[in-house]
Parts: C-alpha cells; sequence; structure tokens
C-alpha cells in the first residue's frame, strides 16, 4: 500500500521535497486477536513533522481509502506526560533520548524502512495496535507511587555579607577597646579631609 500525503505539507514548485519512507507497524485489532507487522509507504513526509504528526498522516490517508486507522496513544504531545511510548527500530522511543512526540522525522533518512511496535510488557497488554493498557501504572501512580531520580546537588549559594551599622547612645559609656575597635568604622565614615578621630588610650 502506497500512502502518499496532500494537504498543507505537500510540497510545490521550488520547495524542496521531504522524504519517502517505509513504516512496518504492528496491527492487532483486540487483545484476542493475533497482531502482525503490516508495511506502508509514505511520501513527501516533511523533516519537521514530529514522529506522532506522521502517524497523523498516516491515519488520514487510511481513512480516506475505508481502512482502519492505527491506534496509538497520546496527550499532552508536548513531551511531558509519556503517553506516547513507542518502540521505534527496537529502540524506546526512537533514535534520539526524548519522547515520540518530541522526536522528529530530521532523525531518518529518505528511504528508511521504520518498526513501530507497542511498548511491550506483561503489565501493559495490547489494546489495539500500538495502544496498551496503563491501568497498572495508573494504579501506582494513584496510590502515591513515584521514583527516585538522582538530578545532582543544588547550587551552592554565596552568601551575601550585610555591613551592620550600630551607634551606641552618647549618654552610654563605652570602654576604651570598644572605640578601638570602631576606629576603622569610624573612619571610613568620614570625609577623606576631615582628620582621624583620636584614640581615647593614646597620650
Amino acid at each position: 500500500m502506497t500512502i502518499t500525503q496532500d494537504g498543507p505539507h505537500s510540497t510545490t514548485a521550488g520547495e524542496k521535497r521531504g522524504m519517502n519512507l517505509t513504516l512496518r507497524v504492528w496491527r492487532q485489532k483486540d487483545p484476542t486477536v493475533k497482531g502482525k507487522m503490516v508495511t506502508y509507504k509514505v511520501t513527501d513526509i516533511s523533516p519537521d513533522m514530529s514522529f506522532l504528526e506522521m502517524l497523523d498522516v498516516l491515519n488520514e490517508q487510511l481513512i480516506m481509502q475505508g481502512d482502519d486507522p492505527v491506534a496509538f496513544d497520546h496527550d499532552c504531545r508536548e513531551g511531558i506526560c509519556g503517553m506516547c511510548g513507542l518502540m521505534i527500530n527496537g529502540e524506546a522511543h526512537g533514535p534520539q533520548q526524548t519522547t515520540t512526540c518530541q522526536l522528529h522525522m530530521r532523525s531518518f533518512k529518505d528511504g528508511d524502512k521504520i518498526d513501530i511496535e507497542p511498548w511491550r510488557a506483561n503489565p501493559f497488554p495490547v489494546i489495539k495496535d500500538l495502544a496498551v493498557d496503563r491501568r497498572a501504572f495508573d494504579r501506582i501512580i494513584q496510590a502515591g507511587g513515584y521514583i527516585s531520580v538522582p538530578t545532582g546537588t543544588p547550587p551552592r549559594r554565596t552568601p551575601r555579607r550585610c555591613r551592620r551599622r550600630t551607634r551606641t547612645p552618647p549618654s552610654t559609656p563605652r570602654p576604651a577597646s570598644a572605640a578601638v575597635r570602631a576606629w576603622p568604622r569610624a573612619r571610613t565614615r568620614r570625609r577623606c579631609c576631615s582628620p582621624p578621630p583620636r584614640s581615647p588610650t593614646s597620650g
């Protein structure tokens, strides 16, 4: 089957031609039916598309031809929710270390063959095609479960030294040692043309 892309992403004169890809997609009607890999060919795919947008193009063409679209999970499409878990060429989410919705078609080459399978695990049985039953994972989240990810230590805060300017009332006598310690502070507060105060301990 050959799938040709139409619509706003189709190429015109002077534009760069998109990619032609061969997709081997896992198709399974329901959990009771044995699934198999079905081959589709898509043409004129823009390198700026995300992987899920490429699947949308495939599904639009399947619907136009009266075929059943490929079922797959997605939600935010912003790389946050993690719903779009797919195995692409045997790798989780594909060749880049990112979510499937953030994987762009520029990561592949023109003429590539791409295998697309669901995230296979015993707790996540296949519902249909690429969609799996995530209720086991959802129960862990609802129970307050979480994972620990080492993110490193927080950056050290640079301490800011606050200069305290306290004055003793004139009526309170100060010892000579206190007057000596106050000498540098009093000197910096005076203008450069004023003579420095005399220490009470000097003769």
